[in-house]
Parts: C-alpha cells; sequence; structure tokens
C-alpha cells in the first residue's frame, strides 16, 4: 500500500509541491497582514413554550466586534448567517437572563470576537392570552376641496387580540393606522390596518373592515332637463323622463362640462311587468365631476 501511495504522490509531484507551496504562502500572507476590526450583527430569535410570550422589549440583533485579516473579515461580512437562536422552551413564565459567546458566530483561525453588545437580555415570559378590544379609526390630513366625512364606523367595532396578560389588561382599546384621507372623494370600505408591534400583542382573529361615509358639500352647479334613459325587456310609463342634477366641480371642468357627458337611467332589465315602486335612478358622470344629488331620485315605474 505505501508503494500505492508512493507512485500516486510521484504523478505530477513537482506540480502539486507548487501548489502546496503557493497555499502556504498565500495562508501566511493573510495571517500576517495587518489587522482590523469591524462590526457583524446575527438576528436573533427566541423560541418560548406554548402559551409563553416574551412581554419586554429584547435586541432584534446581537453585534459582535470582530479583529482579524481584511480578507477574511470581509468574507464574514458578505456571509449571510442564520440567527441566533434563544431556546427558552423550557421555561415558565417568570424573568430569564441569558448570555452569548464568542462560538454564537462562526469564524476561522486568525478571527477572535473583541466584544459583543448586548452581552447579556433579559427575558421576560408571561402566560399568553387573547382577549377582544375596542377598534378606534384614526384619520390624517382632509378630504378633497368640496367633500366632507359624514361618519367612520368598524365592522366588527372590535378584533380578537393574544398577546402577554399585563399588556393585554391595559388595552381597553386599539387604533388603526391613520387613514389617509386627501385621496377619497366618495364612500371607502376597506381593511383596518394596525401597529401591533406597538403594542406587544398580535391579531388573533380576522381583521375588521373600516367604513367611512364621504359626501359632497353643496353643489356649486345645477344641471336641469337631462333625458332619463330607461333600459327595459317591456314597454314602460314613467311620471317623468327629465331629471335634474346637482353636481360639484372645479370651475375649469365645469366650464367643459356638456350635457352629453351626463348619463341617467333606470335599470328595469331584472324587472317583471307591473307597477314598481320608488326605483332609483342612476346617474353616470366624467370622473372630475361629483353627484350631489338627482331631483327626482327614484320613480314610480309601469311595465306592459
Amino acid at each position: 500500500m505505501f508503494q500505492k501511495l508512493k507512485k500516486i504522490t510521484a504523478i505530477n509531484f513537482p506540480m502539486k509541491l507548487v501548489s502546496v507551496i503557493i497555499a502556504v504562502v498565500l495562508w501566511m500572507i493573510v495571517l500576517g497582514s495587518r489587522n482590523i476590526e469591524v462590526t457583524k450583527e446575527l438576528p436573533l430569535q427566541v423560541y418560548t413554550a406554548t402559551g409563553v410570550v416574551v412581554s419586554n422589549d429584547i435586541p432584534q440583533k446581537v453585534a459582535f466586534r470582530l479583529s482579524g485579516p481584511k480578507a477574511f473579515l470581509r468574507a464574514i461580512l458578505d456571509r449571510r448567517d442564520d440567527p441566533i437562536s434563544v431556546n427558552l422552551s423550557g421555561a415558565q413564565p417568570g424573568t430569564v437572563t441569558y448570555r452569548f459567546f464568542s462560538d454564537n458566530i462562526r469564524l476561522p483561525i486568525g478571527v477572535k470576537v473583541m466584544s459583543i453588545h448586548p452581552s447579556t437580555i433579559v427575558v421576560k415570559l408571561e402566560k399568553s392570552i387573547e382577549k377582544e378590544v375596542r377598534v378606534r379609526v384614526e384619520t390624517q390630513g382632509a378630504l378633497p376641496e368640496g367633500h366632507e366625512l359624514i361618519s367612520s364606523e368598524v365592522i366588527p367595532d372590535t378584533v380578537l387580540l393574544r398577546g402577554p396578560e399585563s399588556k393585554l389588561a391595559k388595552l381597553m382599546q386599539i387604533p388603526t393606522v391613520p387613514v389617509d384621507l386627501s385621496g377619497i372623494n366618495e364612500n371607502a370600505n376597506f381593511e383596518a390596518q394596525f401597529e401591533f408591534n406597538r403594542y406587544g400583542v398580535e391579531l388573533a382573529g380576522m381583521s375588521p373592515q373600516v367604513k367611512l361615509y364621504v359626501a359632497a358639500k353643496a353643489a356649486n352647479f345645477k344641471i336641469k332637463n337631462i333625458n332619463l334613459t330607461i333600459l327595459s325587456n317591456y314597454k314602460s310609463k314613467v311620471q317623468t323622463k327629465k331629471v335634474t342634477v346637482f353636481v360639484r366641480a372645479s370651475q375649469q371642468v365645469l366650464s367643459e362640462l356638456n350635457t352629453s357627458d351626463i348619463i341617467a337611467q333606470l335599470d328595469l332589465r331584472n324587472m317583471k311587468k307591473g307597477k314598481h315602486s320608488k326605483v332609483p335612478i342612476n346617474v353616470m358622470l366624467p370622473k372630475s365631476v361629483r353627484l350631489v344629488k338627482v331631483v327626482p331620485d327614484k320613480l314610480d315605474v309601469t311595465l306592459f
């Protein structure tokens, strides 16, 4: 076997020897180069037992001050490391102190840890509970000119939260992320957004819906004698075929507005023959024009 190994080693021996020498020389150059210092941050991940949660603020990252050859440190900084796992799954509610060490980070020979910040963390563990909390709609900014916020509501008006018992005990209501009114010029319906991390809790149920009821202020233009279009599969009889439309728009838009841009309709296509009371009139306007009201807004119709 020795002869076989000797024979394998002899194959291209000069080239192999040169490769080893180059590798050793490069290694010595790297180790002998001037050391520098850098900071490498690793994310922190805490695991707890079921029904137990962290109730205090703890760092999201741990910073390691490293010293070593520049080439090695550059590779460490570019490397994507896994989070440091703090396993507290066996801990009961209470206070736990956890210490970090140099072996929490993978380092090559020649690189050493100068300091760790923080070197320890104090973790407060509490029992996790669920609680329904009332929701308060927050707004910011102002509606576009000529519009006003009539009311707002949340459906349902409570949200189910999960979190530390001490935090939820103090939380009687939770505000939504402020809704920007500047781009809303009609009724709006959307899912409520919250900053749960700010309160140290999380969503345990469905997120409620926020409804904003927006109306145009007093009309600044009245358009009479708009023809009423009747959509029906039968002949129809109505009280009037003309309506008056009250709208709000900028002066520039009003100066370019034509009556042909306004469409008033009675859609009766899904109705059977006979008399129908208070059928609503639908009005379609250019995008930059807002409807205040239409007179009449409902009509009695006979289909035959």
